[in-house]
């Protein structure tokens, strides 16, 4: 028996050495990568001329339905991107640790394999951040973008895809002080807007989701480059299919989270009280049921918001703040308030046939057999959308108002 013993653990021996050696056949040093931190996606201007990299220059090649693109990449300089705390100043700018490169091309492929041409290293998407697409590139539609982007397994469904007021470029070069890369930055400022409860949690994975949604459209973060350092959410913009049709103003993004029920709170509200007095609320909780039944044929909704939170500020001491019966005027004032800005949304979205609020999911779910046999396709919905009865109902609740008692 010794001898198919002995035979047996060599074979064995050898295998483990196969397969040892196997872990490392495409190891790739991160110095051997073009590491893309960032990437902007603007149309191309009439005068710009894509390289004759993929085809011949002589040929005019069809391009998507976005037409010519133009990409930006923000790379990160190889050793310059810091792997721990900071150790003091090390006198270097956020341009010092990445590279902005440009590429134009007839579909956002052909752009990357003119960006590509002027690299080095092959293009790697594993560390990418932040999308930012141009507020044209938004509105003619963002299939041929999704269709690139789902085709690199690398790219991370956590990175953020954001619409930029106007040239989505200027984000790239944007040079946040509180950041050394500015990417990450933008990336961070999404992030923690989601933990602030100041925008609700809508990476690129839930927009492609809510893309493929038969009962709600999509929406992403849109945002201004203020100047060369500032960047800000600057309010929603919202989608029919794949198409960018409207975006909110900045203080619609609290009353879109207290409709879906988004949390934790965060969102503050001058409350007016007379032409004189005002406070300033702040939500901590926000909690939405929706009741959906058939009326004449029709779904019908009633939605029940209510919202909890503090009193941040007063703007005149005529304000007692320890007086229950002001306290019931501010939550009663509030409520009115909220109820009216739920409705003003609701109603611009159905203008637009823009269901991000997601009521045609719950027709799916709650009034299924109505769905199969009367709507069946998402643009059917779109149509019942834009004239759906929905009563709104609003409540708040002061848990707090500070450290002064009155």
């Amino acid at each position: 028996m010794k001898g198919p013993m002995r035979q047996s653990s060599k074979w064995v021996l050898i295998l483990s050495v196969f397969v040892l050696l196997a872990g490392c056949w495409d190891r790739k040093e991160i110095e051997e990568r073009a590491t893309i931190l960032g990437l902007a996606i603007d149309l191309a201007e009439e005068d710009e001329e894509s390289p004759a990299i993929t085809h011949p220059d002589h040929e005019e090649m069809p391009t998507s339905n976005l037409g010519k693109i133009k990409v930006t990449a923000q790379l990160a300089v190889p050793g310059q991107i810091p792997l721990g705390p900071s150790q003091g100043d090390s006198g270097s700018s956020s341009q010092d640790k990445v590279w902005i490169v440009e590429g134009i091309g007839n579909t956002i492929d052909d752009a990357m394999q003119a960006l590509q041409q002027q690299l080095a290293f092959q293009v790697f998407f594993g560390q990418l951040q932040v999308i930012i697409l141009s507020e044209d590139v938004a509105k003619k539609g963002v299939e041929h973008i999704n269709e690139y982007l789902r085709r690199r397994p690398e790219i991370r469904r956590t990175a953020w895809m954001a619409v930029n007021e106007k040239d989505a470029a200027k984000t790239m070069k944007a040079a946040p002080k509180l950041e050394r890369i500015p990417a990450i930055y933008l990336s961070t400022v999404f992030e923690e807007a989601v933990k602030m409860g100041k925008f609700p949690d809508d990476d690129l994975g839930g927009f492609w989701v809510d893309l493929s949604n038969k009962g709600q459209d999509a929406f992403l973060p849109f945002i201004t480059v203020k100047g060369k350092e500032n960047i800000e959410i600057s309010g929603i913009a919202y989608f029919r299919n794949s198409k960018m049709v409207g975006k909110t103003k900045p203080y619609q993004i609290a009353y879109f989270n207290g409709l879906t029920g988004k949390n934790p709170g965060g969102s503050v509200a001058i409350v007016k009280l007379d032409e004189e007095k005002s406070v300033m609320f702040q939500s901590t909780k926000r909690k939405a049921d929706y009741e959906t039944k058939l009326k004449n044929g029709k779904p019908v909704f009633k939605v029940n918001v209510e919202v909890t939170g503090v009193i941040r500020e007063k703007n005149t001491n005529k304000i007692k703040l320890d007086d229950h019966q002001t306290i019931r005027k501010i939550e009663t004032i509030a409520g009115e308030l909220f109820k009216k800005e739920y409705v003003a949304l609701i109603k611009e979205t159905q203008e637009k046939k823009s269901d991000i609020l997601g009521f045609g999911e719950y027709v799916r779910g709650d009034l299924s057999t109505y769905w199969d046999e009367n709507i069946k396709t998402t643009d059917k919905w779109k149509e019942i959308y834009k004239d759906l009865k929905v009563e709104v109902s609003a409540k708040v609740k002061i848990d707090r108002v500070g450290m002064k008692a009155s």
